[in-house]
């Protein structure tokens, strides 16, 4: 396994909390699992996010010649461009998740116009990310963006999930299933 990729399932699992974190019941999330569809939809949302949160931690440590630090803000557009295209069933993933802790604040949320909704999480997502990635990952998950950034959303989203399955601890979740990052990925 390449030398970048336990720091990148590691700030994938972050992402995906921070994401969550947005709507209730992360803690929970188990008892709800996202099928890869939603996951790819949730990652390919919140993905954009990601990158400029990485951007600004990172931009204090990153030389300037860094991925992140002379394409970051390209990507984060590029990535950005297809959000409206996953916000349908990113915002499913969120509510599913968020639902199963608590029921009337998971209602709040699933009464929000998307006007307020996609807001919060994005500002949610970015500004955990931003806060909580290591600084001593940054030039590993420099790399990977820029491994990845050839890549359409899509394709990183899908490659994403497809990770997350790959290697997730599926032998302590019930069978079917696999788990990371406070969330249940469902085996089709």
């Amino acid at each position: 396994m390449p030398v970048f990729m336990p720091t990148l399932r590691k700030t994938i699992g972050l992402t995906l909390a921070s994401a969550l974190a947005v709507l209730p019941g992360v803690a929970s999330a188990q008892q709800s699992c996202l099928t890869k569809a939603e996951a790819r939809s949730l990652f390919g949302y919140a993905l954009p996010q990601v990158i400029s949160g990485t951007s600004k931690r990172c931009a204090q440590v990153l030389p300037s010649d860094s991925f992140l630090r002379t394409h970051g803000a390209e990507l984060v557009s590029r990535y950005a461009s297809q959000k409206a295209r996953y916000w349908p069933e990113a915002k499913a993933a969120f509510l599913k998740l968020g639902q199963s802790k608590d029921a009337q604040v998971g209602q709040f949320a699933r009464n929000l116009p998307d006007e307020s909704l996609r807001p919060l999480v994005d500002i949610t997502v970015e500004g955990l990310v931003s806060q909580e990635l290591p600084l001593k990952s940054c030039d590993k998950v420099d790399l990977a963006l820029d491994l990845l950034s050839p890549l359409p959303p899509e394709n990183t989203a899908g490659l994403i999930a497809l990770l997350i399955e790959a290697t997730s601890k599926a032998d302590e979740v019930a069978p079917g299933k696999a788990k990371l990052g406070g969330f249940t990925l469902c085996k089709d």
